[in-house]
């Protein structure tokens, strides 16, 4: 049982950054009683040691490759100091459950919704998370090997506009103002089919 804490605690330690400074400004107190005294002396031998910084940042790197391999778009739009920043928070507030690279993106998408509910103001976000999100649930496996239902998705600009900038790799501008919806739909294949919404959709 306690093999499984302290475990637990080192894995901590490096996706934890807040329990990492804990541990290193307070040493045993920060830590729960249920390791053994000399469990603990490993945890307080491996906070201090260059290598928890060093795999903390391979850690981060993979978090990082998931968010730049699923969201093009977001990341795109975002910026790198933005997204950096945005990222930040995002994994202070949400600790790794996942290695599948869409449950992680799929999360983010989630936090970034909640920032723009509260307040958050960053034109295209909305549009553009709503899309990659719906895109990602689309393809997400089901157990019962049943299809998803389509995601519909709203839009106050050109999305052909809008995307064709971020792929481009430049900051978009006066993209052309268009009420419209897009509608996602899994084909046979696997592939996401997106389609204009007629008026009766």
């Amino acid at each position: 049982m306690t093999q499984r804490s302290f475990q637990t605690t080192v894995a901590r330690l490096v996706i934890d950054p807040d329990f990492r400074d804990q541990v290193r400004a307070y040493g045993a107190m920060a830590l729960d009683g249920d390791l053994t005294a000399l469990e603990q002396e490993r945890v307080l031998s491996v906070v201090c040691d260059n290598g928890l910084d060093s795999t903390r940042t391979l850690h981060k790197s993979f978090r990082l490759t998931k968010i730049y391999t699923m969201l093009p778009l977001t990341r795109a739009l975002l910026g790198p100091a933005r997204l950096a920043r945005e990222l930040g928070v995002f994994w202070k507030e949400e600790l790794p459950v996942s290695h599948y690279f869409p449950e992680e993106a799929i999360a983010f998408c989630g936090f970034l919704q909640n920032r723009l509910r509260s307040g958050l103001r960053i034109k295209y976000l909305e549009e553009v998370v709503a899309y990659e999100r719906a895109n990602l649930e689309l393809r997400q496996p089901r157990t019962n090997g049943t299809s998803p239902e389509p995601q519909s998705v709203k839009f106050d600009h050109d999305p052909a506009s809008l995307f064709t900038q971020l792929l481009s790799g430049k900051p978009p501008r006066a993209v052309p103002p268009l009420s419209c919806r897009l509608v996602g739909s899994l084909r046979q294949d696997g592939e996401v089919q997106w389609d204009f919404a007629t008026n009766s959709q």
